[in-house]
């Protein structure tokens, strides 16, 4: 999992979801805190990444 933030732009370039499917899904993340948003760069918090890392190794 890469530890560098990532814009709503770049989101886009990378995946066949639809604008409005995409920023809903990230607000929804946002509000779980499984992603954080500062300014207008997504990241994922270092617990959840490490989490992450343990559980799907």
């Amino acid at each position: 999992m890469k530890n560098q933030p990532i814009s709503l732009a770049q989101f886009l370039e990378t995946t066949e979801i639809s604008p409005s499917d995409l920023l809903n899904t990230l607000q929804s993340l946002c509000r779980r805190s499984i992603i954080e948003k500062q300014e207008n760069l997504y990241s994922v918090p270092p617990v959840v990444r490490e989490y992450s890392s343990v559980f799907f190794g």
